[in-house]
């Protein structure tokens, strides 16, 4: 089968490695489906769907960023431009296809099924030792991801500052700041730590912390986030404050070794449901 994706790197190419991994291939010449995983594909996908009218097109949905000023109007937008033209809508996570539910009549929006995109290939490594305390990756300067509450919650220990590494393309100012790392770095860094920081008031999924949990790191998510309650367990969860991080901290602190057998057990189960191949597998069994 010929099957033309689109959308942002790295995602993008690691839903095309899964296709092929399953024995298909990869082109926008005459393709039998056309995939856009977010906004990015949008008009090159609808723009091939045009010249090859009888292709199913599916849209992938990763987020509805409600803080941006007009979201709504802008969603309604593309609504009419692309979304009008697919064959079928998926979403990243039961969180964004709930909110979905805003724009769509409930007959289309029970037919939008819930596809996860695909993690970097993470491995937990028992050989590496867990010799860094904290660690941060993403957009730290989004006001959404909430880094503040890093910041306010290691200002409380002693030299907190100097115990977290904060990887991604934006640098906060504060921690020992990587700038962006390979993905055989960044395997070794989720090793290493003992925390991930993912304070975020909203994500579409929130990737880190599913890759955390795969070797072995204890994420630290707020219990507002209703997307990080889809993934993880109440033990945790603490609320969006430094005093409540810092009391979850303490608490798994005192029996760290069971919470993390508990993070690992979760991650076998993530390991499978995000691996590239089982992500192009969902994607092909929405096919007409």
């Amino acid at each position: 089968m010929k099957i033309a994706v689109f959308g942002t790197i790295p995602f993008s190419d690691l839903i095309k490695e899964g296709f092929e991994k399953l024995g298909h291939e990869i082109s926008n010449n005459y393709p039998d489906l056309i995939y856009a995983n977010d906004p990015t594909g949008y008009q090159d996908a609808t723009f091939l769907k045009m010249q090859n009218p009888k292709t199913q097109l599916i849209l992938n949905v990763l987020d509805i960023p409600w803080h941006f000023p007009n979201i709504e109007n802008q969603f309604k937008t593309m609504i009419k431009r692309f979304f009008s033209k697919s064959d079928s809508i998926t979403a990243i996570s039961y969180k964004v296809k709930k909110d979905l539910g805003k724009f769509f009549d409930s007959n289309i929006h029970e037919k939008i099924k819930v596809i996860y995109n695909p993690i970097q290939n993470v491995n937990y490594d028992k050989k590496i030792k867990k010799n860094n305390s904290f660690l941060y990756v993403g957009r730290a300067n989004d006001p959404i991801k909430r880094f503040n509450l890093v910041r306010e919650s290691l200002s409380r220990i002693k030299d907190g500052d100097k115990n977290i590494k904060v990887c991604g393309v934006e640098n906060p100012n504060f921690g020992n700041y990587l700038g962006h790392v390979s993905n055989e770095r960044l395997n070794i860094l989720y090793n290493e730590a003992k925390f991930l920081f993912l304070p975020s008031k909203a994500e579409g999924i929130g990737l880190s912390m599913i890759e955390a949990v795969i070797c072995g790191t204890i994420p630290i998510v707020c219990s507002d986030n209703e997307t990080a309650k889809e993934f993880l367990p109440p033990e945790f969860m603490c609320e969006p404050n430094p005093e409540s991080i810092m009391k979850y901290i303490d608490k798994i602190n005192k029996n760290y070794e069971e919470y993390r057998e508990s993070a690992l057990k979760l991650g076998k189960k993530y390991k499978e449901q995000f691996d590239k191949v089982n992500v192009a597998k969902n994607i092909l069994s929405i096919k007409k």
